[in-house]
């Protein structure tokens, strides 16, 4: 639901553009990964440390442009030519879009065309249930309070985790299926490999599925924006938790997926001041296309290590618990949240999970949402209504976490839609971004609630996280446990600068 303070800052937004283009004041990329066929690798620039957070909110001296049309409420519209500035610091220079970019497509009929491209097939392919519960939240919506009187329309296509096929699929979407922008697309190799591609064709890229920093960075790459919590953050809550625990000069080994998202782990362990008193005595990287890592678990088990970092995902993170489990290491285990889909990634191991649990050493992950199939939230309300909307509309259950996760990436692009169909001039690409770029909503599926941006000030959209173990409930159950307090960055993220 959009708040109030939205209106407020597109309103303020608008009016100084007003005053700053009467006084007469002057107008004022980085490169990019190139995609690759392989599910390895890319050459996007990997995080070197925590984004960097600006020091003021930022104020700019470029005219913001505007049009004379307004709605039936009154107000002036943003302009859909020439530079428009829709938040701080971020700018859409829509002259430079191309010659047949057109604000409405996708919204200039009857329908609300979202596409995305993810794993519905290959190693990573239990992500690919996130795209179904994505389409049965749209389907509540379409039945029960559809967004202009339009449908709300999911184009999902399958990639393997695999750059290339990622951008074949945008491509196509953006040339032949009518889209109007993206949502939730999956992975940090997918999306370091479309991003020029949705850049270039000024088409919103939104809520990357992918804790990557540089999707924080509106002043260069106004078109996206991010989701889940940094894996930089992540990494630096984890560090602190072990230091807090262990001491200076604990031990850890880590098992590290050999792409940016994996590696991002890696140079923020290696790099950041949080983790600067650990002791890294291993790190080893394993193919993303891998059958197993079972020799880099063997590897990172003769360590005898105090701690066992876990920087990658989907059934990379089932098989490290069933192999640590079945040695005699127990050390205290950080695992990528990206791992807590307790149904997928647990269940199928979950005597080693609980043998972990019961010699104290279950695996840790910093979890930002309430996640449905876990016994502690049954009875919470916003978990009810997920399931409720499962299984009316998908006649599924949250038993496979994935089609919760996208019941609530659906409802973070339902809000922003709502709130850019209502700034004037109705649902555009350009209130689309302003909407987004700006956004202020609460969700009670997440564990800090409220979600902002803010431009170049704020451009990181979860920023909550609480540290929980993996164990087994009274009722046999999987479940997580808190292991500390929530941690809320929110508002403190800045924006990306590297």
């Amino acid at each position: 639901m959009t708040t109030p303070r939205l209106r407020r800052t597109i309103a303020g937004v608008m009016a100084a553009g007003l005053i700053i283009a009467a006084c007469g004041s002057d107008d004022g990329g980085d490169s990019s990964p190139a995609a690759t066929d392989a599910p390895v690798e890319t050459d996007a620039p990997a995080a070197t440390d925590a984004p960097a957070a600006t020091d003021a909110p930022v104020e700019t001296d470029e005219p913001i442009a505007t049009d004379a049309s307004t709605d039936e409420g009154g107000g002036e519209a943003l302009a859909l030519e020439g530079s428009v500035e829709v938040a701080a610091g971020t700018v859409l220079n829509l002259d430079e879009c191309p010659d047949d970019w057109d604000p409405l497509q996708g919204v200039d009929g009857d329908q609300i065309r979202i596409g995305q491209t993810l794993p519905l097939s290959g190693a990573l392919a239990a992500f690919g249930a996130i795209a179904a519960g994505m389409q049965f939240y749209f389907d509540n919506v379409n039945a029960t309070d559809p967004i202009e009187g339009k449908e709300l329309i999911l184009i999902a296509k399958d990639d393997g985790y695999e750059a290339g096929r990622g951008v074949a699929n945008v491509e196509e979407m953006i040339d032949s299926d009518d889209i109007f922008a993206f949502g939730h697309v999956l992975g940090t190799p997918i999306n370091a490999a479309v991003r020029p591609i949705t850049d270039e064709a000024c088409v919103p890229q939104l809520f990357n599925s992918s804790g990557f920093p540089l999707w924080g960075d509106p002043a260069n790459y106004p078109w996206t924006v991010g989701n889940i919590l940094n894996y930089v953050t992540e990494t630096n809550i984890w560090c602190k938790a072990i230091t807090d625990e262990f001491g200076d000069g604990a031990t850890v080994a880590a098992l590290i997926m050999n792409n940016d998202f994996g590696k991002t782990y890696q140079t923020t362990l290696n790099d950041a001041e949080a983790c600067s008193t650990l002791d890294i005595v291993t790190q080893e990287v394993h193919d993303p296309a891998g059958a197993d890592v079972t020799n880099e678990m063997t590897t990172i088990i003769g360590t005898e290590a105090d701690v066992f970092v876990v920087g990658t995902t989907a059934k990379f993170c089932t098989q490290a618990v069933a192999v640590l489990a079945a040695s005699e290491w127990r050390p205290r285990s950080y695992m990528s949240y990206t791992c807590n889909n307790l149904a997928s990634y647990f269940e199928p191991v979950k005597d080693a999970a609980a043998a972990l649990a019961a010699d104290g050493a279950g695996i840790y992950m910093a979890n930002s949402n309430k996640v449905c199939g876990d016994p502690s939230y049954a009875d919470d309300p916003a978990i009810v209504e997920i399931e409720r909307v499962l299984a009316e509309y998908g006649n599924v259950t949250c038993a496979d976490g994935s089609y919760s996760t996208g019941y609530l990436y659906g409802e973070f692009l339902v809000d922003v839609l709502r709130a850019a169909a209502a700034l004037p001039g109705g649902l555009n690409r350009v209130n689309l971004m302003a909407a987004t770029w700006n956004a202020n909503f609460t969700s009670d599926s997440l564990l800090g609630g409220t979600l902002q941006l803010d431009g170049v000030n704020d451009a990181y959209w979860t920023e909550a996280a609480q540290i929980q173990e993996v164990v087994i409930g009274e009722t046999g159950n999987l479940t997580f446990e808190a292991r500390g307090d929530i941690v809320d960055f929110e508002g403190q993220g800045g924006s990306f600068s590297g």
